[in-house]
Formats: C-alpha cells, sequence, structure tokens
C-alpha cells in the first residue's frame, strides 16, 4: 500500500467518524431539549385551564325568593312583584273591590320606601316599589292620588313638619320622573308629627311606625 493511500483512507475514515460523532451528538441535546421542555417543533404547548379561569362557568345559585313574595296581577296581563301584604297588594286589593270607596281617610303606607338620614333623598333600592306605583297608576287610568309625609315626635316640630313636606315633595318629583301621568297625582303634602302616635321618648320600634310616606286614593 502506497503512503498516499493510506493518507487519503485515513482522512476518509477520519471524516467520516467526525461526521458520526457530530450526528451522535446533535441528536443528543435535542433529545435533552425536547426532555426539558425547551423546544416544541410545529406544537404550541398546552395550557390547562382552571375552573376559575375557565370562559364558561356554571351560574351561580338563583337567590330564593323571600316567603311573602308575590305576583300582584294589574289589568293588561302585566305583573309586578310586591309583598303580601305590602302597599302593592293591598292597593290593588281596593282598587278591584267594586264596593270600596276613595277618600281623604283612604291611606295606604309605602312598607319599601326609604330615605337616607335625615334628609329628603330616596334610596336606589326604594325603586322597586316607585316604579311598581307608577305601573299601577298606569293600569287603573281613573286612579288619582295624594302623598302624605309623616314624621315622629323627636326634635323640633318645625323641623319635623319641612322634612316631612320635602319627603312627599321628593316622592312625587320620583313619580313624575319615572313617567307617571302628572294628571293622576294631586298633590304632596308633609304633616310632619300631627298624627303621630308614639311618645317623643318611646323606644325606636315604636317612633318608627310614624316616621312613614303614605299614599291616599281620591278617585279610582
Amino acid at each position: 500500500m502506497s503512503r498516499q493511500t493510506f493518507d487519503e483512507g485515513s482522512i476518509r475514515k477520519y471524516t467520516l467518524t467526525a461526521f458520526l460523532s457530530f450526528v451522535t451528538v446533535f441528536c443528543f441535546l435535542m433529545l435533552m431539549m425536547q426532555c426539558h421542555g425547551d423546544f416544541h417543533q410545529g406544537s404550541s404547548a398546552e395550557v390547562t385551564v382552571t375552573p376559575a379561569d375557565a370562559t364558561h362557568s356554571e351560574p351561580a345559585a338563583a337567590e330564593k325568593p323571600a316567603e311573602n313574595a308575590i305576583k300582584v296581577q294589574l289589568p293588561g296581563g302585566i305583573e309586578i312583584d310586591a309583598l303580601k301584604g305590602g302597599i302593592e297588594d293591598k292597593l290593588v286589593a281596593f282598587l278591584n273591590d267594586a264596593n270600596s270607596q276613595p277618600g281623604k281617610d283612604v291611606w295606604f303606607d309605602f312598607d319599601n320606601l326609604n330615605f337616607k338620614t335625615n334628609s329628603a333623598e330616596i334610596t336606589s333600592e326604594s325603586g322597586v316599589q316607585v316604579q311598581n306605583i307608577v305601573a299601577i297608576l298606569k293600569a287603573y287610568p281613573k286612579l288619582k292620588i295624594k302623598i302624605g309625609g309623616y314624621t315622629d315626635k323627636t326634635g323640633d316640630s318645625a323641623a319635623n313638619l319641612a322634612l316631612s313636606q320635602q319627603r312627599a315633595d321628593a316622592l312625587l318629583a320620583a313619580l313624575t320622573k319615572m313617567s307617571a301621568n302628572p294628571a293622576q297625582l294631586t298633590g304632596a303634602e308633609g304633616y310632619g308629627s300631627q298624627y303621630a302616635k308614639a311618645a317623643a321618648d318611646a323606644p325606636d320600634s315604636e317612633k318608627q311606625k310614624d316616621r312613614r310616606i303614605s299614599l291616599s286614593v281620591r278617585e279610582k
């Protein structure tokens, strides 16, 4: 064998060995990268979504209605949500009674109408009952009402009279704002503590009955 042949064969063997070694090392590195999740060829990472992150979650359980919650039926197939024995229930029963007679002594107390302390600002939660009265007015177009405001005997009588008038006016304005027919609203009057029954030093649970807003049926 000549020296030239030996050198060429050695070079070929060395080159082949080096190439195979490179391929082996490359394959080993690729395998290691895949095992460690650093290399994703032709695919995206899988994402696990927990219930808290899910786009569509189970709806929350509906709140149970109050035991005395009822549907009050109005003419025209209209229903309003109310409480049994509440102003809506009593007022509609009165209007549906052919023998009932309207007048200045016929009053119905609001049971879910509240004001912020020492003010004539109606709370947002009271809007439901105000809207119910508007619905009743619309369902009974011949109905005409007057609003009355009352306070307990605590404090200055003149201040109580002014506050009761402001609150009665506030309700009248709220009814009008919610599209009540002005022709069905005959006015609003504050009576202060004039008709309060509980003494000024009586427990608050008793005086609370004197702090109210009422509705008088003048025509039906």
